[in-house]
């Protein structure tokens, strides 16, 4: 049998202590991982967790990535459909114009930008930075938004007027310097603008079942697994306080069920599911939910942090 190679960088055996590119702390050997959502490469990927701040990451990310977006990454809906689409943002949009008021918005990773779209008709004058092309240009097109191509979104923030909001809905896990980037979006907000994200989270009860064949590890995509209260601390540092935090809302729910019905699939697991293990799916989702939905542990973690006045 052919053993798949590791990916760029990695080692021979379970790898060396390495430092964590959070916090700098110690970290040890976490799982390997391959490719299993979209089976773009045969590589294998070393994951370590911190002992600090206990985020877990990719030990060697691949240099270049992009490899690992093919263009059926990222699906263009019509103007029409992007407009039904967006109906179900209403109630983010609404929870960010009651905190930070109409005003700039900027957007990191809209993909196809159905947020991009409904906060364009909620009333936000929208930037969108995107690092593919060709959803820039679908953006612009199609969504209606000032799009921006780039993969150093923290470069293009730092040269932005002031913002009132700035979401990144599953982002920062993707981010090679996540932390560089919530830095500049705190830079970049008003007092009393917003910063909300969403994104992976690893106290959810699939990842402790499910390890490496979790779907939403998707390695090598994501780069990062960040814990909601090491995120939380680094924005109380940059000025960011905590208005609210769930795993167990509707974005929450739906990656539940996204998760056990991505564990049911044959690699590669974007692939659309059989009728017979989307309904088993749907079965686990709805047995599961009492425990999911409590406490904190949800797939993914949504949070809502407003900017300090300065003093």
């Amino acid at each position: 049998m052919t053993v798949p190679p590791r990916a760029s960088g990695a080692t021979r055996g379970r790898p060396a202590a390495t430092a964590c590119p959070l916090c700098g702390g110690a970290a040890g050997h976490a799982f390997v991982a391959s490719d299993l959502n979209r089976m773009a490469s045969p590589a294998r990927f070393d994951y370590a967790r911190c002992r600090v701040c206990h985020s877990y990451f990719l030990v060697s990310p691949p240099v270049d990535l992009s490899a690992y977006y093919p263009q059926e990454y990222y699906a263009l809906p019509s103007a029409e459909e992007l407009d039904r689409l967006a109906q179900s943002q209403s109630p983010v949009v609404q929870a960010l114009l009651a905190q930070g008021g109409p005003g700039r918005l900027v957007e990191v990773g809209p993909g196809e930008g159905v947020f991009a779209r409904a906060a364009l008709n909620g009333g936000f004058d929208v930037t969108a930075i995107e690092m593919d092309a060709r959803a820039c240009a679908h953006l612009r097109e199609v969504a209606g938004v000032e799009a921006i191509n780039s993969s150093a979104p923290q470069e293009v923030i730092a040269t932005l007027p002031p913002s009132r909001a700035i979401v990144m809905w599953h982002v920062i896990e993707h981010l090679r310097r996540p932390w560089e980037v919530i830095e500049r979006a705190a830079a970049n907000l008003q007092d009393g603008g917003v910063l909300a994200l969403a994104t992976p989270n690893p106290s959810a009860v699939q990842f402790r079942l499910l390890r490496r064949r979790w779907a939403h590890l998707d390695a090598p995509r994501h780069l990062f697994l960040i814990p909601h209260d090491t995120l939380e601390r680094r924005c109380d540092e940059l000025g960011l306080d905590l208005v609210s935090v769930t795993s167990a809302d509707a974005a929450g729910r739906h990656w539940n069920r996204f998760g056990w019905e991505y564990a049911l699939r044959r690699p590669p697991r974007s692939r659309p599911s059989t009728r017979a293990s989307a309904l088993l799916a749907a079965a686990i989702a709805r047995a599961m939910a009492p425990i999911e939905t409590r406490g904190f542990n949800g797939c993914a973690y949504t949070s809502f942090f407003v900017k300090r006045p300065a003093t």
